[in-house]
């Protein structure tokens, strides 16, 4: 595969630089030279060694993943986003901050409405209608968000400070004209309160509640959400900020493991970017042109599914959209693997506009497929994926014929 080859190719470079690297390091160990000339000879090979050394890291991560993706198994991170939170052992670095893993109690609705200003927000952030079926439940905090995806402005990544994310936690859509977008609810820690570990176990709870008729009649007017009031929310920063990956990591987010499988593919990918080779993870290029091809396979909630292959996917593409529904690279890790239909989606809040979108092709969410936020430096919110029907196939059978219609 000629992508393989290009991963090869850089790794086996960076390993013969660093071998030069390590001579000179041994060369002037021996060589008559001034001090400072040794010393400044010494730093820029040890350093020049470390980095290249890191890049073949890198690049034999990138290869074991692609060999795991071409054999069907599942990717390394695709269940990071889902999997049971990691508990840091020096939390004291942090202070008394809610962490993952903590059993937390959403406090009373006076409680929360003494944090509030005028506008219904705490530093921006609002708390919804959606929210107040959870007063008094017990959650395990999911994930501390530190940092969020600018999708309004689309500037990249911005601070957001003393937000969690609790397990199983998703908003309803029932007082925002019954979007369907599921977003996991953000949550300032002033609004909960930790409870003692020995508390049972808390059970996952969702509002149920359908959206009324007289809801959708005001999707002309501008909705007010967590999703729409991001930018207000949150801050500038450096996207190259080195505390990107590092919090992820220190407050229990990621494991130790994920840690390095995220940051060794991030090195790798950089130094493919300067040598211009193929980049991690690889996807085929699509040759489609005019017409967008779609099906309807009538799949239901329940339905077991497999996620088609990506060379499959990449020829129902054009411009990397099917039907405008972008297919990113952080899909890609899920080709070829099974799942079940969670829902069915046609109405979205639009996170710039406010105003409710309604898809003419619906699309689907699949049971605990949510991105991972890999490639956005370990960003926490892990929303659901969206899907659509000619990407994925009946477990167990052949996909109905692809009809081409006008995009």
């Amino acid at each position: 595969m000629p992508h393989r080859a290009s991963y090869w190719k850089t790794t086996a470079i960076a390993f013969a630089g660093a071998v030069v690297c390590l001579l000179a390091l041994m060369a002037s160990a021996v060589a008559p030279l001034p001090g400072l000339a040794h010393a400044l000879i010494y730093a820029a090979a040890s350093a020049c060694a470390l980095v290249l050394l890191l890049v073949v890291a890198g690049g034999l991560v990138c290869l074991w993943r692609d060999a795991r993706e071409s054999d069907g198994k599942e990717d390394f991170l695709a269940r990071a986003a889902i999997k049971d939170p990691v508990r840091f052992p020096m939390r004291w670095l942090f202070g008394t901050r809610l962490r993952p893993g903590d059993l937390v109690a959403v406090r009373s609705q006076r409680e929360v409405a003494a944090t509030l200003d005028g506008n219904g927000t705490l530093g921006g952030m609002p708390f919804m209608r959606e929210m107040e079926v959870f007063y008094g439940q017990v959650f395990r905090v999911h994930r501390r968000v530190d940092h969020i995806n600018d999708m309004r402005n689309k500037t990249g990544l911005r601070r957001i400070h003393d937000v969690v994310t609790l397990t199983n936690v998703r908003c309803s859509g029932s007082d925002h004209g019954g979007c369907e977008a599921e977003c996991q609810i953000l949550w300032k820690d002033a609004w909960l309160k930790r409870v003692p570990a020995a508390h049972a176990a808390p059970r996952p709870i969702t509002d149920t509640t359908t959206p009324s008729a007289k809801q959708f009649a005001g999707d002309e007017q501008p909705y007010f959400c967590q999703m729409t009031a991001l930018w207000e929310a949150s801050q500038p920063m450096s996207q190259r900020d080195p505390r990107l990956y590092l919090r992820p990591l220190l407050t229990g987010n990621v494991s130790l493991a994920d840690f390095f499988v995220a940051v060794l593919t991030r090195v790798f990918e950089v130094a493919q970017g300067v040598r211009g080779g193929a980049g991690y993870p690889h996807m085929p290029r699509s040759v489609a042109q005019g017409r967008t091809p779609t099906v309807d396979s009538d799949l239901q909630p329940g339905d077991a599914v497999v996620v088609r292959g990506k060379h499959e996917i990449a020829a129902t593409l054009v411009n990397g959209r099917n039907r405008g529904l972008w297919f990113d690279r952080d899909m890609i890790r899920f080709c070829g693997q099974p799942a079940i239909v969670h829902k069915r989606v046609s109405r979205l809040i639009h996170e710039g506009t406010g105003k409710m979108v309604v898809m003419k092709t619906p699309c689907l969410v699949l049971d605990d497929v949510v991105a991972t936020g890999e490639f956005l430096r370990l960003c926490p919110q892990h929303e659901h994926i969206f899907w659509r029907e000619i990407w994925l196939e009946r477990a167990g059978n052949h996909a109905p014929r692809a009809k081409a219609l006008a995009s």
